[in-house]
């Protein structure tokens, strides 16, 4: 899936993050989200290559990198330790300023990026999310059904572990085709992907602790920062699968949602299909991305 991108560990703190690396030119970090791998990226991120350098990682606690232990107060998996991290693996392969586009968890990863290190993030693009604060507080019966898995795998451990472990391909399969568009299929490679990965328990603990983080510290973080006033300063591009009927229970879009959080200009749309845009609409989301990160990367 991606023929020609280099691919290693690299050791960021006392953890170690998989990552692939192609192309040359300005720099371009994508962050995939659950219950993924790097490899939802397949489909984008080469065509990326051809204008960009695209460094793709596996997450902290998904695919192939570390999965730290977690602690009492979820620190070890909160967005912001996440972001850190990344920002430590761009340094890394030699980059200091850089765009970033994240999916799902990895759009929540994105955002604490640009809020925490505003020095290294040039522009910053979402799909198919608004801030964890704002989700939490737009729960409604409607969208606590559709998400039920924020409040499920935010349990206390052993619960959500033993009940997903229990058959792995199972709970992964339902979720993907509950919130991917009618009749979609996935890639088989990159299916087969997800499940090598999604098996382990040391993945199956590190991405509850994920949804633990969402439900306490992430939430705190974003509290905070709303409280405080303090805003992204780059440009965001949203945008989310108009299949979900994404939004907030207000009835407002993700637009008017990212419009509180950013000091920068704010653009996006809906596009046809589910959840999963980098495989679903590849070609729709690198219409309006690619000429996004050609004005702000590097």
């Amino acid at each position: 899936m991606f023929d020609g991108f280099d691919s290693g560990h690299f050791e960021i703190g006392a953890n170690s993050v998989f990552a692939r690396t192609s192309g040359d030119g300005p720099p371009v970090l994508l962050i995939h989200g659950y219950p993924q791998t790097h490899a939802t990226w397949h489909r984008v991120a080469p065509a990326l290559a051809r204008d960009f350098t695209v460094v793709v990682p596996d997450l902290r606690g998904y695919g192939d990198s570390g999965a730290p232990p977690d602690d009492d107060g979820h620190l070890a998996y909160s967005k912001r330790a996440m972001a850190e991290e990344l920002v430590g693996l761009m340094a890394q392969r030699g980059f200091d300023r850089f765009a970033v586009v994240g999916h799902d968890r990895g759009a929540r990863v994105t955002y604490r990026m640009a809020l925490d290190h505003p020095a290294s993030v040039s522009a910053i693009c979402s799909l198919d999310v608004v801030p964890t604060g704002d989700m939490w507080s737009g729960l409604d019966k409607d969208r606590a059904l559709g998400a039920f898995h924020w409040q499920f795998l935010a349990q206390p451990a052993p619960l959500p572990e033993t009940m997903i472990g229990h058959d792995p391909d199972f709970f992964l399969e339902w979720l993907l085709k509950s919130w991917a568009a009618p009749g979609f299929r996935f890639d088989e490679e990159a299916m087969a992907e997800y499940k090598r990965c999604f098996a382990k328990p040391g993945v199956i603990a590190a991405t509850c602790a994920d949804y633990r983080a969402g439900a306490t510290i992430d939430a705190e973080h974003d509290d905070k920062d709303k409280a405080d006033g303090h805003k992204i300063a780059c440009d965001l591009l949203c945008l989310w699968g108009a299949a979900r009927g994404f939004g907030d229970s207000t009835g407002r879009s993700p637009l008017d949602v990212w419009r509180d959080w950013v000091a920068g200009e704010v653009s996006g749309r809906a596009v046809e299909c589910g959840h999963f845009l980098p495989e679903e609409a590849p070609d729709t989301v690198l219409e309006d991305l690619v000429p996004f990160l050609l004005a702000h990367a590097g």
